[in-house]
């Protein structure tokens, strides 16, 4: 037999050997998988200081929110109490309007006076200005003076006809009219000094307007300071009381307390862990597939776990939740993980289990 023909006979029996496409439908991947927490933490404390109290014990379940155990805070609970009453005193201080209101009411008051005395001001100036009463005595004395020259015409005239103490009640009428004008006279200058009166008036309500005024301003900014000041308390009662909050220890989710960490009486530094938690109520199932099954998209896909516990095998269902970008360079296959619900709690930690990805 020639090489030629050898060849054509290796070629033909290796064509044979070359496995053919499979066109059944791809079966179901699986994958052995450990069971694991999705969720654990060590509760630390906020702040430092000897543990006062512990509200649970290990293997008590938890709702996110719970106190599990308390610093002592007595330093805190006083320094809430202060800021309280301080934030008291404040906002008694902030709503206390009387000042204001007095200070409003005194400048009402002299801003009416200041009217009342420039409608006076306006009446002095006419009463300045009239010469009417001085006008009056003289016309009057002037009658007196005709009257007396008469009476004593007539008795030069006709002896008796004017008695004596008639021309002396006429004289003394005529001295009456004389001082008279003189009153009006002196009525006058008075009168003319009375403007001036009622204008200092006037500038003496003016200095009571503008520091009245000036109350009522300082009485508005003392409020609006005062107001500033209870928030400064408001905010000084809030970190009173997240100061006495970070002296407890509170669970961070639903879960089990697993692992008490401190005791009752012991210095704890702040950020020390006092308790372990771990959530049961979802967990994870990871594990491996081979490079080849990652082609398609998984995450999201639904899954089905077999686990095997203590009661015996357990069936679940989850979903896909993450595909590693990174292959292992030994065996080539790729981590990955589905999240699960475990409501009964059945499954736990460390279990191992098949997975088959629906």
């Amino acid at each position: 037999m020639t090489p030629l023909i050898l060849l054509a006979l290796t070629a033909i029996h290796a064509m044979a050997d070359e496995p053919q496409p499979d066109t059944k439908p791809d079966a179901p991947l699986t994958a052995q998988v450990t069971i694991r927490l999705v969720r654990q933490a060590d509760v630390p404390v906020r702040d430092a200081g000897v543990l006062a109290k512990l509200s649970v014990s290990e293997g008590a379940s938890v709702k996110a929110g719970d106190v599990l155990a308390v610093l002592e805070n007595e330093q805190q609970q006083l320094g809430l109490k202060a800021a309280m009453l301080n934030l008291q005193m404040a906002t008694m201080a902030s709503e206390n309007g009387h000042a204001v209101e007095t200070a409003a009411a005194q400048l009402a008051h002299a801003e009416s006076a200041r009217r009342v005395s420039e409608v006076a001001l306006k009446i002095s100036k006419i009463e300045a200005d009239s010469d009417v009463d001085k006008r009056i005595a003289d016309a009057e004395t002037q009658l007196r003076q005709l009257e007396l020259e008469r009476a004593e015409n007539a008795r030069r005239s006709f002896k008796g006809s004017v008695s004596e103490s008639q021309i002396d009640r006429l004289r003394t009428s005529l001295e009456q009219g004389k001082l008279e004008i003189a009153k009006a006279m002196d009525d006058a200058r008075t009168k003319r000094l009375k403007p001036e009166a009622e204008q200092a008036s006037i500038d003496q309500k003016n200095d009571e307007i503008r520091r009245y005024d000036a109350l009522l301003k300082q009485e508005k900014h003392r409020l609006v300071v005062a107001k500033v000041s209870e928030n400064l308390q408001i905010n000084e009662v809030a970190l009173a009381e997240l100061k006495l909050e970070h002296r407890n220890v509170r669970a961070p989710f639903y879960g089990s307390v697993v692992e008490l960490k401190a005791q009752v009486g012991e210095w704890v530094p702040i950020g020390a862990p006092v308790f372990r938690m771990i959530d049961l109520g979802t967990l994870r199932a990871e594990g491996f597939l081979p490079l080849k099954a990652t082609a398609t998209p998984l995450v999201g896909r639904s899954v089905a776990i077999e686990v095997m516990t203590g009661a015996g095998t357990k069936r679940v269902t989850g979903k896909v939740a993450f595909v590693s970008s990174e292959v292992d360079p030994v065996n080539q296959q790729v981590r990955f993980w589905a999240d699960f619900e475990n409501p009964d709690q059945i499954v736990l930690p460390g279990l191992k289990g098949t997975l088959t990805i629906e």
